[in-house]
């Protein structure tokens, strides 16, 4: 494991340029892996001139989320309940998304509550969205949130942050609602302002004035 620690932190120091900060964002406890003399790394790659991270980012991985690429990053608090929005370390289409109590950057399960909302509106984890399918916004039925894949069409993982900081899901025009701490879903329901659909990230970089 720390072998595999050594070489992933030696990776982004040779190769991330500007763009490493993102991944420390993610993965802080990386700073404290010590990968030893890296100049030999650094000079082999400026002696065969390699391209810049940004050229990849441009021509080979055009969706690959960078901070030039979101209008926010971190975690999503809310304000009413003092919890963040979790993945509780769920990766598998269809899991169900909750809410926790907020970690210190340095915590084991920090990253679970690590977002990127980009300029796509979507709300990214890792390889996955926060995805909700809503046949009927009238009806009573309890309307989940989970992740899935993200595919980059919108629908039904499209997302607004407005100015008064609800989360409204675009198809639907619901807005994301937290429970109590003890019932710990993510759920859409009627947009009515309340302190259970208020949320903050922990970095905005830009902002688009959705209404709603």
């Amino acid at each position: 494991k720390q072998w595999y620690q050594r070489r992933v932190r030696g990776a982004v120091e040779v190769w991330l340029d500007r763009h490493k900060a993102l991944f420390y964002r993610f993965v802080p406890l990386a700073r404290d892996v010590n990968i030893g003399d890296i100049s030999s790394r650094v000079k082999l790659r400026e002696r065969l001139k390699c391209h810049s991270f940004d050229w990849y980012l441009e021509n080979l991985l055009p969706m690959l989320p960078t901070e030039a690429r979101l209008l926010a990053s971190g975690q999503i608090k809310n304000t009413k309940i003092n919890q963040c929005i979790d993945t509780l370390g769920r990766r598998k289409a269809n899991d169900t998304v909750s809410h926790y109590r907020c970690l210190p950057t340095r915590e084991q399960g920090y990253t679970s509550q690590v977002w990127m909302y980009s300029k796509k509106y979507e709300i990214i984890s890792l390889e996955n969205c926060l995805d909700a399918s809503v046949a009927d916004p009238d009806s009573k039925a309890l309307k989940r949130v989970a992740l899935y894949p993200c595919h980059g069409l919108g629908g039904n993982q499209k997302w607004y942050y407005t100015p008064t900081q609800q989360i409204v899901h675009a198809e639907s025009q619901l807005c994301l609602t937290v429970g109590e701490p003890g019932k710990s879903k993510l759920f859409l329901s009627k947009c009515d302002g309340s302190g259970h659909q208020i949320f903050t990230f922990t970095n905005i970089y830009d902002h688009d004035d959705f209404e709603i």
